[in-house]
């Protein structure tokens, strides 16, 4: 397969594809590190529900009701998402972009949101404007317990995601549920193995253990996805997360006394209530390390057959404990303050103090 090459493609002006050109070189970027989401799809109703669509999507223009019983335009806006990986598009995959407007309000749902990148220059989220107040269309749709209906069969639907929700972000990382090849890779359970991991949602119950824009290296065993070691970006180093499949994360790390784990992206994280995917048992903790030498690369450990679909490291995070005390969910105490954009995210100063580590 050919090896995934974000800094090969040039994003397009609005009007359409922009020839590929070489650059002068830059100082070392990441790659493969990407910034994900806790949101599905970026954007909410007016009644700051979740919507998708119970209908089967057949492309083109057309007005849809949502799950609100709100009526929302939908409309294609070329050109394509010209930066999927190099391996979707040598297969000829393609990912179409489109405007999600509430009829009623007459406002585009994800006005003002677009990937974001560290460099202008690479295919990651946000590079200019380019991506900005566009949606994916995808199959299938994610319901508030974390159960996903892929669509199909009697119960048909499909889910319109802003290119900074997670079915977004997976989408344009190269997980197309809907464009599968012969000997390919299996793109409908990546899928669904990327939005748990890209919204941290270790128990594959719907709960996400993250905070919006955190930076995570997703890497699977097809080169879609390729790990970024950082040698001589002047970061400090990632570190292994987890191991993920459809239903969540999975018994892959190790602790020092051999007990299977993960190792939470955020600290201090509520660690009693992560238990990983349905039916397994692991344990939540910061001393989680990836299985042998931590120098292995982490596609190595696909060979040979393995129950997961993805690997993902990230750096040390810390968040900000607020006057209101430690109650209360990971997401509503994200950090507001310090830190680099890219690299790990922590709160200095101000009112913000770091507790001990759990």
């Amino acid at each position: 397969m050919a090896a995934l090459s974000g800094q090969d493609c040039a994003v397009p002006i609005a009007s359409g594809p922009r020839a590929q050109a070489s650059r002068a070189a830059t100082p070392p970027q990441p790659d493969h590190v990407n910034p994900q989401a806790p949101s599905p799809t970026g954007w909410a109703g007016v009644d700051g529900g979740s919507v998708f669509f119970q209908k089967r999507f057949g492309g083109g223009a057309g007005i849809w009701t949502g799950s609100d019983g709100r009526l929302y335009r939908i409309t294609e806006s070329p050109p394509v998402d010209p930066c999927l990986p190099a391996v979707l598009q040598d297969a000829g995959a393609q990912l179409k972009l489109y405007s999600v407007t509430d009829v009623a309000l007459n406002r585009n749902v994800c006005a003002g949101k677009g990937y974001r990148t560290q460099n202008p220059n690479e295919c990651s989220p946000d590079a200019g404007d380019f991506y900005q107040g566009k949606a994916v269309i995808l199959p299938g749709c994610w319901m508030p317990d974390g159960g996903f209906n892929d669509g199909g069969g009697d119960a048909p639907c499909f889910t319109a995601s802003c290119t900074t929700g997670a079915v977004g972000v997976c989408a344009h990382w190269g997980y197309l549920p809907d464009q599968e090849w012969d000997g390919g890779p299996p793109l409908a359970r990546l899928f669904q193995a990327c939005v748990r991991a890209a919204r941290a949602d270790y128990n594959g119950d719907g709960e996400p253990f993250t905070c919006q824009g955190t930076y995570v290296d997703f890497v699977d065993g097809h080169g879609i996805q390729t790990q970024d070691t950082f040698d001589g970006g002047g970061l400090p180093p990632l570190l292994f997360e987890a191991a993920w499949n459809e239903q969540g994360a999975l018994p892959f790390g190790v602790m020092p006394g051999g007990e299977r784990c993960l190792r939470p992206r955020y600290a201090p994280a509520p660690l009693s209530s992560i238990r990983g995917a349905p039916g397994t048992h692991l344990t939540a903790s910061y001393d989680c390390q990836q299985p042998g030498d931590a120098g292995t690369p982490l596609r190595e450990y696909f060979d040979g057959g393995v129950p997961f679909l993805l690997l993902t490291q990230t750096w040390k995070n810390e968040y900000c404990v607020t006057d209101d005390g430690s109650g209360g969910g990971l997401r509503t105490r994200c950090p507001s303050c310090g830190g680099d954009p890219l690299g790990p995210k922590t709160c200095e100063g101000g009112n913000c103090a770091l507790p001990p580590m759990p």
